[in-house]
């Protein structure tokens, strides 16, 4: 996996119209109030500017979840490899004639670029198989994980320098759950102690095209990370 320059990525302030969303991108709301970590997955109907944002409404399992009209939320949006955050009330929630929301039209928002090689250190468990539908040939640790890939621990070999394998790994953004299936290039093997002491495999892996909806999951763990580290 290819390293990119180091040092902290920069923000800057965009108009709302430079992200450019579509309908169907996915957004993520985290509500505005002390003690509320969660966040709600909800896609993009349109933009009516200067007006509204209109999105689905937020569920889990299939149940919509409760939102009050005027309440503020923390809405992130992510376009290409950059990262937007922008506040934006509830105007009107409608449940006819399906469940959406109007949310306030942004002034701005702040984007800051994920480069791919910018990781976040991880502990998580990955399910290796030789295609997408093969069966389980072995399992590892991802160690740390990028937009661009990652790097993984195991005890066995799973694969040979530019091997194509399949990785099943859920990765956990708050209170929630987020499962994550790609293909990954093989770059590089060694081997070097864990932190037990125990002699390791360590593979150096490279993404696939991740859909979007992987993409930002992964992008939004890296994101955390680089808050909690500039905090």
């Amino acid at each position: 996996m290819s390293e990119e320059g180091g040092g902290k990525p920069q923000e800057e302030t965009l108009s709302f119209g430079a992200i450019k969303l579509m309908p169907g991108d996915a957004l993520q709301l985290q509500p505005l109030q002390e003690g509320q970590t969660e966040r709600f997955s909800v896609h993009v109907i349109g933009v009516m500017k200067p007006k509204s944002l209109l999105v689905t409404a937020p569920s889990v399992e299939g149940k919509l979840i409760f939102v009050r009209d005027g309440q503020t939320y923390l809405v992130r949006a992510f376009s290409g490899l950059n990262v937007c955050a922008f506040k934006a009330r509830i105007l009107k929630s409608q449940l006819q004639p399906f469940p959406y929301l109007h949310l306030s039209y942004p002034d701005s928002v702040q984007a800051m670029r994920i480069r791919k090689a910018m990781r976040a250190p991880a502990s998580i468990i990955v399910a290796v198989q030789d295609s997408e539908e093969g069966r389980q040939n072995g399992a590892g640790k991802i160690i740390d994980l990028s937009v661009g890939g990652a790097r993984m621990y195991s005890p066995m070999k799973v694969g040979v320098k530019d091997q194509t394998i399949w990785l099943s790994f859920k990765v956990l953004l708050g209170d929630m759950e987020e499962y994550v299936k790609t293909p990954a290039v093989i770059r590089s093997i060694g081997e070097e102690d864990d932190e037990q002491g125990k002699r390791m495999n360590v593979f150096g892996l490279q993404f696939g095209e991740l859909a979007q909806s992987q993409r930002l999951i992964i992008m939004n763990l890296v994101y955390q990370h680089l808050l909690k580290d500039s905090a």
